[in-house]
């Protein structure tokens, strides 16, 4: 077994001379095989070259009253006897809805902080063979997808799996043949749980269908590995075609470039792209495809909401993830009088009137308008546009809804609400910075008041003083 274990090894590149590894260890029986088996390597067993350093981890969840404790003295005992140092982790006792999940991840938070504090470069975990099979069966008729099938890889980043070419029959052998004592949880034979069902219930019946069964599925799961580096390259190339640059630490997609892809392709994309942006976002294929869906509906701004207050947009050809409401509030967006002469704030703008303006209009400055004074039959006034706004613009003929200018313009949505709209009574007169109303342009020879747009100026930060 060890000379199996040595060339599974080698052959996965598994450790490394140097390596400080932090052994999982509960006390059962994989655990204790996977211990002793490292401790034969470490000292040289199989001429495996190379030193490298063994811990022990024992978490203590205090779900079984004296055995828990027991557990935890035996695997005291096995830091003596395999002269390593165990680091023994209390689990809140706390009834969770779901405890084997929680359980899982308690404990690799807890190996990922010993690592952190102890120095500690690798974690070992004592999952067999059995285990990787039972795990894929129940991935298959729990989930859909190809990433749901790549399961317990002999290594993922900090985490390897030495046990992974041996059964639990194998290994119970080996221990009772070399006289290694070790633990039983009788939780593992409780039906409660799903996993235990597959187990206890499927696997024996497999067995006598198919004995070569665990052959097959592995022979599956190492095409399934191989062929997803493959679609790495292939999704980091097409991320590299898709990236347009990043917005407040977060990429930003071009999604005309997503909508070209092959549809398996975009879905892998977009699965990159919002697992490096939403955290804590579930990756649902549902989502997934309502992304690519989104991309493939031609222009325009498009918006879907997230979890976690995070709202995906896309505005024209850019696709982006935001924080926030889905539609931006603007500071100081109340409806004001704008007096002429004079000047109001709305959000980041300032909306100047001034009489008789001596301004040069031949350049068709965007930020500059005029208007003829005498249709001004009424104060004018500075408000965000509203749905169901309409005006006649100038020089189109007839009336045009502020929502199709706005499209028309490739103004985003969020965006919407900051642009200042100048009114008359109900009539707009000047959609700021877009587009004049034909009824209030300036004639010639009328008099004139004029409107200018003005991004306002940000504050100067004054330095501050030290003090002595």
């Amino acid at each position: 077994m060890l000379a199996r274990l040595g060339t599974f090894v080698k052959e996965k590149n598994l450790i490394d001379e140097g390596d400080r590894i932090l052994c999982m260890v509960s006390g059962g029986p994989d655990s204790v095989a996977m211990l002793h088996l490292m401790s034969l390597l470490s000292r040289g067993g199989e001429d495996f070259s190379g030193e490298f350093g063994l811990g022990i981890c024992h978490v203590n969840y205090h779900r079984r009253g004296e055995e828990s404790l027991e557990d935890e003295d035996f695997v005291r005992s096995l830091g003596d006897r395999y002269d390593a140092p165990v680091h023994v982790i209390p689990a809140p006792d706390e009834e969770r809805p779901n405890f084997q999940a929680w359980a899982r991840d308690f404990r690799f938070l807890a190996a990922e902080n010993l690592c952190r504090w102890q120095g500690y470069n690798k974690i070992a975990v004592a999952h067999n063979l059995d285990d990787r099979v039972e795990t894929f069966l129940y991935r298959m008729i729990t989930y859909s997808g190809r990433r749901s099938l790549v399961v317990m890889p002999p290594r993922r980043g900090k985490v390897i799996r030495p046990l992974l070419p041996f059964t639990a029959r194998e290994i119970r052998g080996y221990l009772d043949g070399e006289g290694i004592a070790y633990r039983i949880d009788r939780s593992n034979l409780e039906l409660e749980y799903v996993r235990n069902q597959v187990r206890h219930r499927v696997t024996p019946r497999l067995e006598e269908i198919r004995p070569d069964y665990r052959e097959r599925i592995t022979d599956t799961l190492s095409l399934l590995e191989d062929e997803s580096l493959v679609l790495k390259e292939v999704t980091s190339a097409a991320w590299r075609d898709a990236l347009l640059g990043e917005e407040e630490g977060r990429a930003v997609l071009s999604a005309a470039a997503v909508a070209a892809m092959p549809r398996a392709v975009a879905r892998l994309v977009v699965r990159r792209w919002l697992a490096g942006c939403s955290e804590g976002v579930r990756l649902s294929r549902r989502l997934l495809e309502a992304v690519v869906d989104i991309c493939r509906e031609g222009s325009g701004t498009r918006r879907l909401s997230l979890a976690g207050g995070l709202q995906l947009a896309r505005q024209y050809d850019r696709l982006m993830v935001t924080s926030g409401p889905a539609e931006e509030e603007v500071a100081g967006a109340e409806p004001q009088a704008l007096p002429v002469p004079g000047l109001v704030t709305f959000g980041d703008y300032e909306v100047e009137a001034v009489e008789e303006p001596d301004w040069d209009m031949s350049s068709a400055d965007p930020s500059l308008a005029l208007v003829d004074a005498a249709a001004l039959a009424a104060p004018l006034m500075v408000r965000p546009w509203r749905p169901g706004d309409s005006f006649r613009p100038l020089g189109l003929g007839g009336s045009k809804s502020l929502q199709d200018l706005f499209t028309d313009e490739k103004v985003p949505q969020p965006e919407r609400g900051a642009v200042p709209i100048v009114t008359c009574g109900d009539d707009i007169v000047w959609v700021c910075g877009l587009r004049l109303a034909e009824d209030f342009r300036a004639r010639p020879g009328c008099s004139k008041v004029g409107l200018r747009l003005k991004k306002k100026a940000k504050a100067r930060r004054e330095p501050v003083e030290e003090r002595a």
